[in-house]
């Protein structure tokens, strides 16, 4: 009877050490995102970002061309395929 006793007892404890373990776990994982958030938010820098290669501040950004209306050679308008 004192055999069983002992291995509830042993059982118990090992999945009581191994909870803890877990909750350990968990508390280093906020513990190591509460210092990163921590952190004062770095500097902004337009020029090193990877927009700012494209669009200076003060700046708008270029026009897009519209796409033009095709030419035939001779210099006739293309009709549209419904026409």
């Amino acid at each position: 009877m004192s055999n069983k006793l002992q291995e509830n007892l042993a059982r118990r404890l090992c999945d009581s050490v191994e909870g803890l373990q877990k909750q350990v776990e968990k508390v280093e994982f906020w513990a190591s995102a509460m210092t990163a958030l921590a952190q004062p938010v770095p500097a902004y820098e337009p020029d090193q970002t990877a927009i700012g290669r494209y669009v200076r501040p003060g700046r708008l950004p270029r026009k897009k061309l519209h796409r033009r209306t095709a030419k035939r050679r001779n210099g006739n308008d293309v009709t549209p395929a419904s026409a």
